[in-house]
C-alpha cells in the first residue's frame, strides 16, 4: 500500500506512519501464513518464538485500534453530524474493528496445540483478507475525512495516545518491529520524525535487541 497526498488542506495532515503500520500488519501476517505453509510439512506451526511474535502483533494492533476508536473515530464522528455519508464511513471503520476480533480469536486457537498447522494457515489467510480490506477501507474511504476535517493537533493527539499507550519499552519494541523489511523510503520517513536521542537509541540498542529476538522473518526462512 502507498499513501497519496491531496491538494490544498491535505498537505497539512502526514498519514505515512498511518501506511507504514499497516504494512507491518500485512507483513506479519504473511509471514504467519508463510509459517503455517512450512508447518503443514514440518508439523512445527508453533512454539515459544511463534506465540512471542503473534503477541506482539496483536498488542500492536490492539494499541493502533483502541487509538482510532478513542482519539479519532470520535472526533470525526462529532464533526460529522448531520452528513449520513460521511456518518456511514464512520460506522463501518467501527464495525470492521469488531468483526476483526473474532478473526484474531480464531488465530489464537488455531495456535494451540490442538490444532494443525493446515488450521492455522486457514485462519491466519481469513484475518490477512479481512485485515488488508480493512485497511484498504481506512486508506481509501476515512483517511480522505482525516485530511479533511481533522486540525495538525487532533491528528498529533491521535499519535500521542498511541505512543502513551506504548510507552518507552513499547517502543523500543515498535518500531524495529515497523521497520522490519521495509524499504529505505519507509525507514528514512519513519525515523525523520523521531528526536534525534529516540533515533541513536533506535540504532545503538533497540534494533540490535529485536534483530536478537524472536522474529517471523526467521521463522519463515522469508
Amino acid at each position: 500500500m502507498s499513501s497519496t497526498t491531496g491538494s490544498g488542506e491535505r498537505h497539512r495532515i502526514d498519514t505515512s506512519m498511518m501506511y507504514a503500520v499497516h504494512d507491518a500488519f500485512q507483513r506479519d501476517l504473511d509471514r504467519l501464513t508463510a509459517l503455517a505453509d512450512r508447518g503443514a510439512e514440518s508439523g512445527a506451526a508453533n512454539g515459544p518464538a511463534v506465540w512471542a511474535c503473534w503477541e506482539r502483533f496483536k498488542t500492536f494492533l490492539h494499541v493502533h485500534h483502541t487509538a482510532e476508536d478513542t482519539h479519532l473515530w470520535p472526533v470525526l464522528r462529532a464533526k460529522s453530524a448531520g452528513r449520513p455519508a460521511e456518518l456511514a464511513v464512520l460506522e463501518q471503520m467501527e464495525n470492521e474493528h469488531t468483526g476483526l476480533t473474532a478473526l484474531l480469536d480464531a488465530v489464537d486457537t488455531a495456535l494451540s496445540a490442538s490444532r494443525t498447522p493446515h488450521q492455522l494457515k486457514s485462519h491466519a489467510e481469513r484475518l490477512s483478507r479481512g485485515l488488508t480490506a480493512h485497511c484498504e477501507h481506512e486508506e481509501d474511504i476515512a483517511l480522505p475525512l482525516v485530511a479533511d476535517l481533522l486540525t495538525s493537533q487532533e491528528w498529533a493527539a491521535f499519535g500521542a495516545e498511541q505512543r502513551r499507550q506504548l510507552g518507552l519499552s513499547g517502543a523500543a519494541s515498535f518500531f524495529p518491529w515497523l521497520l522490519d523489511g521495509a524499504t529505505d523510503e519507509v525507514q528514512r520517513t519513519v525515523l525523520a520524525v523521531l528526536p534525534p536521542p529516540v533515533r541513536l537509541l533506535y540504532r545503538a540498542l533497540w534494533r540490535p535487541r529485536y534483530l536478537r529476538g524472536p522474529r517471523w522473518q526467521a521463522l519463515a526462512g522469508a
